[in-house]
This record gives structure tokens, C-alpha cells and sequence, in this order.
């Protein structure tokens, strides 16, 4: 009975341990992020953390932290006050575009190509798309050096972000 008791317990402590080991981020970067769109504008250091099922945003002003998104497989949270859980198509009807595919802003935090890779021009290790459908969005997508931008003029939505 104590042997049971034993071998129960270790496994129950191998079992938190690799437990919580397994939630961690696959990549965490502190970055420069800028976020301007018709509804709320950002400017500061944070931080991406990039896991297998999900991508959650930080962006600091005097240490203090001002806007927080966690996107996962279908909706997008804020931790900020500014929503508290949109499905990704209500988040893109609401803050960037109701014609953007709904992983676009997951997307760009992970420097992949939008839009199913329409357009992509490969160059100097990374690439660009541009991105137009008349009226409704005239895109510019950058991924460079740790360097990410998109920008879209027609709707006024501009997202950078910059290794620190």
C-alpha cells in the first residue's frame, strides 16, 4: 500500500510539472508594437507570445500594461477593458476591417502571409503583398529583419512591430 502511495504520488508530481510546461509559449519576443486604427491607437514596448494555439499581445506604457489581446483558434479577448471576447470576424467588423479574412490580425502578429498568400513578392529573406479590392482596402504587407508592417489607407489601420 505505501508503494502505491509512492508511485501515485510521483506521478501525480510529474504529471503538474509537465502539465504546466506544456501551456508555455513556443516563442516569446519583446518588440516595438504600433497599433492605429479608426478605434483605438497604441505605441509601445511588448510582448508576442506566440503559442501552437493561440497568440497574445502586451503592449506597455511606463511599465504599466495599456492593451492586452490573447487570439486564439476563434475569437479574439482583451484584458484591457476595451472588450471582453469577440469571435474573430466580430473583432474585425469592429476594430480593422469587415472584409478581412478572420485570422488576418493573428496573422500579422506572426509575420505569415494574409490573405491565403495572395500576391506575396519573395525578397531579402522575407516578403510583401499588396493587396487591393476597390473601396474597401488597399493593403501593404511587410515581413523583413524582425521587421513587420502593415498598413491598409483606405481603412486607416496601421500595425507595426519590431524586435526590441
Amino acid at each position: 500500500m505505501i508503494f502505491f502511495k509512492k508511485i501515485l504520488f510521483i506521478a501525480l508530481a510529474i504529471l503538474i510539472y509537465t502539465g504546466c510546461s506544456i501551456t508555455q509559449p513556443l516563442v516569446q519576443k519583446s518588440t516595438f508594437i504600433v497599433m492605429k486604427t479608426p478605434v483605438f491607437r497604441y505605441a509601445d514596448q511588448g510582448f508576442i507570445n506566440k503559442g501552437k494555439d493561440e497568440t497574445k499581445i502586451e503592449i506597455y506604457a511606463s511599465g504599466t500594461p495599456v492593451m492586452k489581446l490573447e487570439i486564439g483558434s476563434s475569437q479574439v479577448c482583451s484584458g484591457s477593458g476595451l472588450f471582453s471576447c469577440l469571435s474573430k470576424r466580430d473583432f474585425n467588423k469592429r476594430f480593422l476591417s469587415a472584409d478581412y479574412p478572420d485570422d488576418t490580425l493573428e496573422k500579422i502578429f506572426r509575420g505569415e502571409k494574409i490573405f491565403a498568400g495572395l500576391n506575396t513578392e519573395y525578397k531579402n529573406g522575407g516578403f510583401v503583398q499588396s493587396i487591393k479590392k476597390d473601396s474597401l482596402y488597399e493593403i501593404n504587407y511587410s515581413v523583413f529583419n524582425g521587421s513587420i508592417i502593415f498598413r491598409d489607407t483606405i481603412n486607416n489601420i496601421l500595425i507595426k512591430v519590431r524586435d526590441s
